[in-house]
């Protein structure tokens, strides 16, 4: 069922279900209007959609990347200290002694102005045999891109969560917008029956009243539940980076198909996909490898390099070449010492972390497993009592038309009604949630192609 959204509620207007951000397009009741919306359905967008969109352009992610870059850049820069330099140094002077008088002997001469010219013009090409402490930064600055690159995956496994749960927010919100539209449209049918009773005259007026106050919270529900959708439509926007006018249309459905496996396999996966636990094992070889650092800056250290020279001195040409190794230790070094005990304590909390994470994944993925099979639960007990609702809001009008019930008895009924509808709506939207956190939680977000069949929704 297909019905437009608007900002201000008519009493029988039942709002269909909202998928996600919403177009800025009427439905039209007529055939050429019907038309036109089949040709709109090229611009359809599903919860696939908008998680590829999020990655797209979503400028958390463009940051992650230029980190990744600059951590490229700097382990290139570092091994660039095991490449040979070459460099070309250039310089002239011309030099110019001013005329002086000078007394020499009680007499004064005057000395002429003289004019010197030097240039210098050197190339030099140096290289590093060994140096203690480059292959450690080198070492150092690859696991620094990977990390940068696990922290890409951990934030696009956190953004596609979190549109995976706005996108169900919308769609249980529209739900909920239908349901309290029925609601307002349950209290007109209401006043109806009350108004032809009362107009035979086997009603009081005061049976109204509450009508009234079933109408008036009927309506007021509907504006919440209206504001609630907007809402996350204003999230979904922000997370897909949209700007205000380019809203498609959208499909999608809360139901889902999770898979059936036990908690243990879910954990191992997590443990073995996890982006965030991965980097974290790698900032544990980055301790090590600052620790090792520590140690070679505070103990023996060893340099090896070499050093040719070639270049025309004032008119001299002339080459040199040097060859210059050296060991250094150090007899005392506080800092050194103090470096090394600051590494190894960094090491230890490096690999606490570590436990302290994998044990925060295992409950993460423990929650959502649980979560997921208790919705599932709570929607199979909403779907039996939304259906005794019904037959008993049902019996209730019938008996009031009858004569032989009360207008509480209906309103009553009716909210019982509303109550299980809302129930059943959120048992629905949590266990959509529950599903997308649990694959978020294993490590890896793909939530099943979007079905052809569903309701596009056009506000």
């Amino acid at each position: 069922m297909r019905r437009v959204l608007t900002r201000h509620l008519r009493p029988g207007l039942v709002a269909c279900c909202l998928l996600g951000c919403a177009g800025l397009l009427l439905l039209a009741q007529s055939e050429g209007a019907a038309q036109d919306d089949a040709a709109a359905a090229t611009d359809v967008l599903t919860i696939a959609d908008a998680l590829r969109l999020a990655i797209e352009r979503n400028p958390s992610i463009s940051a992650a990347e230029l980190d990744i870059e600059a951590r490229r850049a700097a382990l290139a820069g570092q091994r660039g200290r095991w490449l040979p330099t070459l460099t070309a140094d250039a310089d002239a002077r011309i030099q110019q002694s001013l005329a002086r008088p000078v007394n020499i002997g009680g007499g004064t001469i005057v000395t002429a102005g003289q004019t010197s010219e030097t240039s210098d013009v050197t190339l030099t090409l140096r290289q590093t045999f060994y140096q203690s402490g480059i292959s450690e930064a080198i070492d150092a600055a690859r696991e620094q891109v990977a990390v940068s690159e696990l922290s890409l995956a951990d934030a696009q496994r956190r953004l596609l969560v979190q549109v995976a749960s706005t996108f169900s927010t919308i769609l249980a919100g529209q739900l909920l917008v239908d349901v309290a539209e029925q609601a307002v449209s349950a209290a007109q049918l209401h006043l109806d029956l009350v108004d032809a009773r009362i107009e035979a005259g086997t009603a009081a007026p005061a049976d109204r009243l509450p009508v009234e106050v079933e109408m008036a919270d009927a309506q007021y529900g509907s504006v919440s539940a209206l504001n609630a959708v907007w809402q996350a439509i204003a999230d979904l926007r922000a997370q897909l980076a949209l700007p205000p006018d380019e809203l498609p249309l959208i499909r999608g459905t809360l139901e889902v198909a999770p898979e059936v496996t036990d908690l243990t396999g879910w954990i191992e996966r997590a443990m073995a996909n996890r982006p965030d636990l991965e980097a974290q094992r790698r900032r544990v070889r980055l301790s090590e490898l600052s620790l090792r650092q520590a140690r070679i800056e505070g103990g023996l250290t060893l340099q090896a390099s070499g050093q040719a020279d070639y270049g025309r001195h004032t008119g001299t040409t002339g080459d040199t070449w040097s060859l210059s190794a050296g060991v250094s230790y150090p007899l005392f070094n506080g800092p050194a010492r103090a470096s090394i005990d600051q590494a190894e304590a960094n090491l230890e909390i490096a690999r606490q972390s570590l436990a302290e994470a994998e044990l925060a994944v295992a409950r993460e993925v423990s929650q959502a497993y649980y979560g997921l099979d208790d919705a599932g639960q709570r929607v199979e007990v909403a779907t039996v009592s939304l259906a005794a609702a019904t037959t008993n809001l049902e019996a209730a009008r019938a008996r009031y038309a009858e004569e032989v019930g009360t207008i509480i008895e209906v309103t009553d009924a009716e909210l019982s009604w509303r109550r299980a509808s809302v129930q059943l709506v959120q048992s629905r939207f949590d266990r959509s949630i529950a599903y997308y956190q649990l694959l978020a939680a294993s490590g890896v977000l793909e939530p099943p192609a979007s079905p052809e069949a569903g309701t596009v929704v056009e506000p």
